[in-house]
């Protein structure tokens, strides 16, 4: 039983949560008159869970700069059943900013703080905003501190130099009692798992803060925990909705080990230079339809598919904005060709104008047909990979698709020629309480790899948990009967 003195301190842990995605995230329209692209009203978003928006800001006042949000996702609470989920919106998610056009969603704190954050937020996901939680990250290293450091077992040995911020990471492999500025180390390190590592050590150091501000030693360390918090966050959240919070995170953890968490889908896109995370706005919708636990109704299915038809518009107009300053088109031109193409419009017969119109839900249309082809050719692929029986069995398709709460499952494909190797797998992975098919064999391949179908948080870090040395990727495949395909190669022990 949580003592209350520690029921109040667990929220702290949405900072350390939002602490590790600042140091580790590194990613890769509507009518002008400021409408939200999906024509939604406030009233018709989402709301059956309480929406907290937490951002995690490096702000800078001596600089007279208000700064960025360089971490944003959004808890979503279920009080009634005590369930906590988590959706990472990528800093760089292209987004329109009421008032301000489009940009990177972070920007949006720098042109009206986290009041504007939250309403670009919400317009994003379709849901309503109820709280919002806001972090300076300059007292991260104080605040593990202030807690007495945390124990976490390094699996490998972690060097790096991050020549542009100048930051020296330098960890021996073995459990570590870390400092704020060991923690730091841990959580920013990078290695050829790219952002799948980066989760997994996310998950190990909540699990080592959890451990830690439940234990009986916090209590004497509660006055300077509570005095560097108080430094570091600002937030709306009433006493009672903290310990509803801190309630439903300490259920979550000792039920499941960790959060309910996703991200928001899409792909990475440069547009002239700069690198921004395109939200995949139809799978995005239907993703907050499940984790509020809602119908995806009419009208909101035709706000997403209004939104997503908006971004493809605007993308064209970005990239065609380039071509034509690299072939030397001018504003003045674009006027010209502007009022040329007014003149056209207004001389068009009813049926002609029909057909312009037709144009643009054409793309539409040929947007989702290409997603859908994307889903076959999906699967297609994983069967070519593993050669000649590498079908997963139709037992699969006869089990509920991806779901965030539910049993992984898993094909496994063998590829490294020896049964033995594959039934040792399949039988590890269902000790791990997955629920695995026989893919059969495919083509021979020397190192075992783990493919997720899905970019949900908890299924990924649970494929990384598979008790063998393996590689990880990701290639979502929303479509899929299966949440992640092992490919057993000869390096399988």
């Amino acid at each position: 039983m949580l003592t209350s003195h520690v029921k109040k301190i667990l929220v702290l842990a949405l900072v350390l949560i939002a602490a590790a995605s600042y140091w580790s995230y590194s990613f890769i329209g509507g009518g002008e008159d400021g409408s939200p692209l999906d024509n939604l009203t406030r009233a018709e978003r989402l709301d059956l869970k309480k929406n907290i928006v937490v951002l995690g800001v490096d702000e800078r006042p001596s600089e007279q700069d208000t700064g960025r949000s360089d971490t944003l996702f959004v808890v979503m609470l279920d009080t009634d059943n005590k369930d906590v989920s988590l959706l990472s919106v990528p800093r760089d998610t292209r987004v329109k900013i009421p008032g301000y056009g489009w940009d990177k969603i972070n920007h949006a704190f720098a042109f009206g703080g986290h009041k504007l954050t939250q309403e670009t937020t919400e317009q994003l996901l379709g849901i309503r905003i109820n709280n919002y939680v806001m972090i300076d990250f300059k007292g991260f290293k104080g605040l593990v501190d202030a807690i007495g450091g945390v124990d976490i077992e390094v699996e490998k040995p972690m060097s790096y130099y991050d020549e542009w911020d100048g930051f020296t990471i330098d960890l021996a492999p073995g459990m570590q009692h870390m400092d704020g500025e060991k923690a730091i180390q841990y959580v920013r390190y990078r290695d050829e798992e790219g952002d799948i590592g980066r989760i997994k050590r996310q998950q190990k150091f909540l699990r080592a803060v959890y451990d830690k501000v439940t234990s009986v030693e916090i209590i004497p360390k509660l006055p300077a925990l509570v005095e560097q918090a108080n430094k570091m966050l600002d937030t709306d959240l009433s006493l009672g909705d903290m310990m509803d919070l801190a309630q439903a995170l300490h259920g979550m953890m000792e039920k499941h080990g960790g959060l309910h968490a996703a991200m928001v889908p899409g792909l990475p896109e440069y547009i002239d230079g700069i690198s921004y995370w395109i939200p995949d706005i139809t799978d995005l919708r239907a993703q907050m339809a499940e984790m509020q636990g809602a119908e995806m109704t009419e009208r909101y299915r035709e706000g997403a598919e209004r939104m997503e038809a908006e971004y493809i518009r605007n993308l064209e107009r970005a990239k065609q904005a380039i071509e034509d300053e690299l072939n030397g088109v001018t504003d003045e031109d674009e006027e010209n060709a502007k009022d040329e193409a007014k003149d056209a419009e207004d001389e068009l017969t009813e049926g002609e104008a029909e057909q312009e119109n037709d144009k643009i839900s054409g793309k539409t249309a040929k947007k989702a047909e290409e997603k859908e082809s994307s889903k076959r050719s999906a699967k297609q692929a994983a069967r070519e990979f593993a050669g000649s029986g590498s079908a997963p069995k139709a037992e699969v398709k006869e089990t509920p698709k991806q779901s965030y709460g539910g049993v992984i499952r898993v094909v496994v494909i063998n590829c490294s020629g020896d049964p033995v190797k594959a039934a040792s797998a399949r039988e590890r992975l269902a000790g791990l309480g997955m629920s695995v098919t026989d893919g059969g064999s495919g083509n021979l391949r020397e190192e075992t790899l783990i493919v997720s179908t899905t970019t949900s948080g908890r299924v990924v870090t649970r494929l990384t948990e598979a008790p063998f040395t393996h590689g990880m990727s990701i290639s979502r495949n929303p479509g899929a009967d299966y949440d992640g395909i092992v490919y057993v190669g000869k390096d399988y022990k």
